[in-house]
């Protein structure tokens, strides 16, 4: 590498606090992210683990219905179909979207189209290390960004990035990761009204159980001193100095001026909202007991 860069990926259940964890560390001068703060071409159905390491196999929970239709192409086995795939996603999907609040998101905001197709192309030159080919294109993709002024850390949150740890971590054997959790009845009340998730009970029981399960082996692949799990109840109520001084020490950072004034002012219990899922569900106790039969025990209960 021409210039240490050191990929810090946030992840876990959707709502569950990735994003701001990612504010807060980009107030650090030593922190980029952003525009976008998800890039998804990592973790996505064809995206850069599947072109590197072939297609990946998790439960159907975890799939669309056409992700799952994707995984069984015999095509997949062939590194140039990958890339097809993966590069036709770049300069679509990827590159511009209307992202959950209407707003336009994408590679576009992180550099000019010319360069990103260059990245591509020398993506698909290096193919013959497929490894070494996928570790230069995102530190490509770092260091092309128009926000990155020589800081020393990168930061992605997009939410399956637990799930895919330690495919990332091969990639990346200085990443550090930070799985983001809460109580999972408020993350449920959450996830439940959003257009990308689970849209009812029945179905976000066994998603919310299955992504757990694979983040928490995931993490177990990656050595300890760089993986940290830090509960939104304790970042914003229960522990809030502690746990602000483990993401620091996770990262490598020191504390600043910005990053603590940020905290201080809108990492809070009122922003979390926390207990919302006693009011964010119709029968409350009745989710709580369908929590408890198909998930199992509810930590960090509000």
């Amino acid at each position: 590498m021409s210039q240490e860069i050191i990929p810090v990926f946030s992840g876990g259940i959707g709502r569950s606090g990735t994003t701001i964890v990612g504010t807060l560390l980009r107030k650090h001068p030593n922190l980029f992210s952003g525009a976008p703060n998800e890039v998804r071409f990592m973790t996505e159905v064809y995206g850069l683990l599947d072109l590197v390491y072939g297609m990946h196999r998790i439960p159907a929970t975890q799939l669309t219905l056409f992700e799952r239709l994707a995984l069984l192409n015999p095509l997949n086995l062939s590194i140039k179909f990958r890339y097809k795939m993966f590069r036709r996603k770049a300069l679509g999907y990827w590159w511009k979207r209307i992202n959950r609040i209407g707003e336009e998101s994408g590679i576009h905001r992180s550099m000019k189209r010319k360069k990103w197709i260059a990245l591509l192309d020398e993506l698909e030159n290096g193919l013959g290390d497929p490894i070494a080919a996928g570790r230069k294109f995102l530190l490509g993709y770092i260091q092309n960004h128009k926000r990155f002024k020589g800081q020393k850390y990168w930061m992605d949150t997009t939410p399956p990035n637990m799930m895919f740890a330690s495919e990332i971590y091969r990639l990346f054997p200085e990443a550090i990761f930070i799985e983001m959790r809460r109580n999972p009845l408020d993350n449920l009340s959450s996830v439940i009204p959003e257009p990308w998730g689970p849209n009812d009970l029945k179905s976000a029981l066994p998603w919310f159980r299955d992504r757990i399960r694979l983040a928490t082996e995931e993490k177990a692949k990656v050595p300890q001193k760089q993986h940290l799990t830090l509960w939104l109840e304790d970042l914003v109520m229960n522990k809030r100095e502690e746990s602000y001084k483990q993401l620091l020490e996770v990262v490598g950072l020191d504390d600043d001026e910005k990053m603590r004034e940020f905290f201080t002012n809108e990492v809070t219990a009122e922003k979390a909202h926390i207990g919302r899922w006693r009011n964010g569900f119709e029968n409350p106790e009745q989710v709580r007991s369908e929590f408890l039969r198909v998930v199992g025990a509810i930590e960090h209960e509000t």
